[in-house]
């Protein structure tokens, strides 16, 4: 070898440049470095003998990979690039469908399929590949399925063919058959020489791919120094000298030692090319004023290939940044470590107040980082169980704006839609669905978490083209989210029992009342209200109630409500100010009570009303299924003539007995007896009709969703139940006792969960209700103190806190309304580090746990808790409006304060959570302008 090397020409050359010095002057006879060696690596008898299926002779005979043919650009003349084709890749001649999708609807469980390398791939900025990023994270693989084993139902007929999935064309077979032991790369004309290829400008670059790369990420469309993105965001800083993974999240935090934190701080964060920069206020006033700008704090140095980008929750949607120190101003000699050492990695954590507006931030920063567009991407169906297998169009060359375009909202349910009915098996379960009403839309899950495709344009009213796409970022601990086409579900108004009755949701009643006071008999004014299961109780003053006939139209009755002058052309205008008058009677509400605790609703039939009254346990755990509830109320002629008011009340001789003849009683489960005189007779009967349905519908309901949830729990993870579940058979044994039978279910980590979407429904989207979300939670005020049992109600743009007094009292006090403008929420292991030593013990263990409604759960604490931070502007619009465009702008060090809350189970800390950010989403929305100057008040560094 050394000696064919010291003949070759190259050997020749070196030694003369030896001995005379240094020249710029081409020297040998060919490219080829396997000349020296007696190989001609370029010959094409070896490409082509490749082709046929021969074997050359110094080349062994080993399986490989199926052979594709790529065509370069044609800027690049005639040149021909062999490589290795993933079975995930498109024929290159495969004729494209309605609108690039491929026909195949199985029943797999894999979603998102890496791309596979080639030499098509467009570089992206900066060049290193995505590969070199994750050569820490094991790569998935998958097995491929035979035409046999796919059954019936998983192959879809279309254009007369069916087509199993997985399948391989008759063009992929034929190419399948070409074998060989190497890749290479056959020059048929020389390539272009770098002159020209600077040269080359507009058109010329487009099919390129440096053109390719210039369209891939935003930051190119900027010149340096201008900001691609900006905004105010809550910001965690840590240190650690030790290793972490480049997926660093929520768990990986939680088994990392050694780290320095510090405490949450609002920053105002802005990407400046390949860098994020961190602002603070100065601490020296007059600083600002001084120096014309804010205090650059912190650089996060997004050139450097050892920068990570990972999701650190699906829940709260918070993203996090690893890297090196950096220095904070280019031109600097020296770094400033912010933790006294060079040494180590920083960890950055950011919290984005909308939701949309974190997605947008971690899809960018996904694509600058290398991220790349997997070839196919698959959509789920929970209800049919069954997915449908979409292209990416441009995937291998970074063209996202042909992505962007087949990616839409509308055209992705119209093709889920659409190739879904063409299954047989699925026709039936689609028109099913049409008849009751039913409409579709996408959802990105990860685990039992949804986050649903429902905002095409920013806050900014600009489109998102990748509101699609950009779940593909959303990657936690190495488990990518996916993509479900699910049905659009509101909350439920209709439930079906076990022995095949039907209940459907009662309607709500209303009215004055006069609550008589058992000792005294003296009268308190109330306005009674019912909403979603709970009963309010509020000042006749600010009662509310509806209007009365002839009023003017329910627009001009509420101004300011937010409703557009479309919106009140509609139909349904009446339904929306119902709505906005329900979220108005809220926070006006003295007290609430569950009604879930009314033992029995009759009429009074005692002149002196009785204070407690005997309740049996074990009789009012199931009190409406009982003949002594739904007995019929007390009726006579009188009732009737009864005119109501002071006049039927001067009519009456016995004006003691008609007041107790209008009144009607509420026992409790604490056995507490509470006396409501109404107008009439007639309006006392009413309330008892009307009362009675509710107390019974809402208390099953509450069992139904309790069941539904430790269902999801128990097919989601995995883990078996408290108590196992009994099938109870009827037949009678020699000892006339019932015979138990244990059901054992399989658990499933990735099941399809079709009612999932109960908890979070399309109600808190759409704001179709007054209480977007509500119950039963354990809060404090602040880091210290004990927790009490709280009734909390999500409406509109705020939080309604009523503290529980105890089972003697009717009502709950009302306690505070947090209001939500500004306000940041986080949850899990994140805000249980930041309780007080002592509060939070990450190895304690966990406590089974069973509630009134017969929910079972042993979640941890920090599967439970979650943390607002929230501030009261000054000019805060009075009511329950979204809009506040009036409101002052905080300073960053503006003093915020903070409730501490803790949930029955984890789906519902899951479910509060994501309710509460999809109004924050709202409220932000609806008060762009003030939005827009939170976002830009404060000068940055000039570069």
């Amino acid at each position: 070898m050394r000696r064919r090397w010291r003949e070759s020409d190259w050997g020749r050359a070196r030694k003369q440049q030896r001995n005379t010095g240094s020249t710029s002057k081409w020297v040998g006879s060919s490219f080829d470095v396997g000349v020296f060696l007696g190989v001609n690596i370029l010959d094409e008898t070896i490409v082509a003998a490749g082709q046929n299926g021969t074997t050359p002779p110094a080349i062994s005979q080993s399986p490989l990979p199926e052979i594709n043919v790529a065509t370069a650009a044609p800027s690049a003349a005639a040149e021909t690039f062999i490589t290795a084709n993933s079975h995930l890749s498109t024929p290159a001649n495969e004729e494209p469908g309605p609108s690039t999708l491929s026909p195949n609807v199985s029943r797999d469980v894999d979603s998102i399929r890496p791309p596979s390398p080639s030499s098509s791939t467009a570089l992206l900025a900066p060049t290193r590949s995505q590969a070199d990023r994750d050569h820490h994270c094991p790569q998935s693989t998958e097995t491929q399925v035979s035409n046999a084993a796919i059954p019936p139902s998983s192959i879809a007929r279309i254009n007369g063919h069916d087509l199993p999935l997985p399948s391989e064309t008759p063009e992929q077979r034929k190419r399948g058959k070409s074998k060989g032991k190497d890749v290479h790369v056959h020059y048929e004309e020389p390539p272009a020489p770098p002159s020209e290829v600077l040269a080359r400008r507009g058109s010329a670059v487009e099919e390129t791919s440096a053109g390719a790369s210039e369209q891939a990420t935003a930051e190119n469309q900027v010149k340096w120094g201008d900001v691609i993105l900006r905004d105010r965001m809550l910001v965690r800083v840590s240190y650690t000298e030790d290793g972490v993974s480049p997926t660093f999240d929520e768990s990986q935090n939680r088994v990392t030692r050694h780290l320095e934190n510090e405490g949450w701080a609002e920053h105002i964060v802005a990407w400046r090319k390949d860098r994020l920069e961190l602002y603070a206020d100065h601490h020296t006033p007059g600083r600002e004023w001084l120096t014309g700008h804010k205090k650059l704090v912190y650089v996060v140095p997004l050139g450097n290939p050892t920068t990570r980008l990972s999701l650190y929750s699906f829940v709260d949607l918070t993203f996090c940044l690893t890297c090196p120190p950096a220095r904070l101003k280019l031109d600097s000699k020296r770094q400033r470590h912010f933790f006294g050492s060079s040494r180590g990695i920083n960890i950055f954590v950011f919290k984005v107040k909308c939701r949309s507006r974190a997605i947008d931030w971690m899809w960018q920063l996904w694509r600058h980082l290398g991220g790349q567009l997997p070839p196919y991407i698959d959509i789920r169906s929970p209800t049919l169980d069954t997915r449908v297998s979409i292209d990416v169009p441009g995937y291998d060359t970074a063209d996202l704006e042909a992505a962007y375009s087949v990616f839409t909202r509308e055209n992705i349910l119209g093709l889920c839609e659409k190739y879904l009915r063409t299954v047989p098996e699925f026709r039936a379960l689609m028109e099913r669905e049409h008849d009751e009403g039913a409409t579709f839309e996408l959802a990105w899950r990860h685990d039992t978490n949804l986050d649903w495709v429902w905002r095409a344009s920013d806050i900014m009213d600009k489109e998102r083209k990748w509101s699609v796409l950009c779940g593909l970022a959303l990657s936690q601990a190495g488990r990518p989210a996916h993509l479900e086409f699910r049905r659009k579900r509101h909350v439920p108004t209709r439930l079906h029992m076990r022995d095949g009755t039907r209940l459907d949701e009662p309607p709500a009643v209303e009215g004055f009342l006069d609550r008589i006071r058992p000792n005294s008999q003296l009268k308190q004014s109330l306005y009674l209200v019912t909403h979603d299961g709970y009963l309010f109780a509020l000042n006749p003053a600010r009662a509310h109630p509806p209007p009365t006939p002839g009023a003017p139209e329910p627009a001009a009755v509420f101004p300011g409500s937010g409703f557009s002058g479309s919106e009140a052309q509609h139909g349904d205008t009446r339904r929306r100010a119902e709505v906005r008058r329900g979220q108005l009677q809220i926070p006006e509400a003295t007290g609430v009570s569950d009604l879930r605790s009314i033992v029995a609703v009759r009429r009074a039939f005692q002149l002196v009303p009785k204070q407690m009254e005997r309740i049996d346990v074990q009789q009012a755990a199931d009190w409406e299924d009982t003949d002594a509830f739904w007995a019929h109320a007390e009726r006579s002629e009188s009732d009737d003539e009864d005119a109501g008011g002071e006049v039927g009340l001067a009519n009456a001789r016995d004006k003691t007995r008609l007041r107790m003849r209008r009144s009607f009683e509420l026992v409790l489960t604490s056995g507490r007896v509470v006396r409501f005189e109404a107008y009439s007779c007639t309006t006392a009967l009413e309330w008892i009709v009307r009362l009675r349905p509710l107390i019974s519908y809402w208390k099953k309901r509450h069992q139904y969703d309790a069941r539904l949830e430790m269902d999801i729990a128990h097919l989601s993870t995995g883990r078996p139940r408290i108590t196992p579940q009994h099938i109870k058979d009827d037949h009678e044994h020699g000892h006339g006792h019932r015979h138990d039978t244990a059901v054992v279910v399989q658990s499933n980590d990735d099941a399809a969960l079709p009612d999932l979407d109960h908890f979070h429904n399309w109600c808190v989207l759409d704001g179709c209700r007054p209480i977007l979300k509500c119950g039963r939670l354990y809060g404090r005020k602040g880091w210290w103190g004990q927790y009490k049992h709280v009734q909390l109600i999500l409406i509109s743009g705020h939080l309604v806190q009523f503290h529980i007094t105890g089972r003697t009292s009717l009502h709950h006090r009302r306690d505070k309304v947090i209001p939500l403008l500004d306000a940041y929420i986080c949850s899990g292991y994140f805000a249980a580090q930041y309780l007080p030593d002592g509060q939070y013990d990450a190895n304690a263990p966990a406590v089974a746990r069973r509630y009134q409604d017969g929910l079972e759960t042993d979640d941890s604490q920090e599967d439970t808790l979650f943390v607002i931070w929230y501030r009261v502007p000054k000019g805060l619009a009075a009511g329950v409006r979204r809009n506040n465009f009036g409101a002052d702008i905080p300073p960053l060090t503006a003093k915020r304060k903070v409730a501490v809350f803790r949930t029955r189970s984890k789906l519902e800390r899951d479910a509060w959570v994501w309710a509460i950010n999809a109004e924050l989403e709202k409220v932000v929305r609806a008060s762009r302008s003030r939005e827009e100057a939170v976002r830009s008040a404060g000068e940055l560094i000039d570069t």
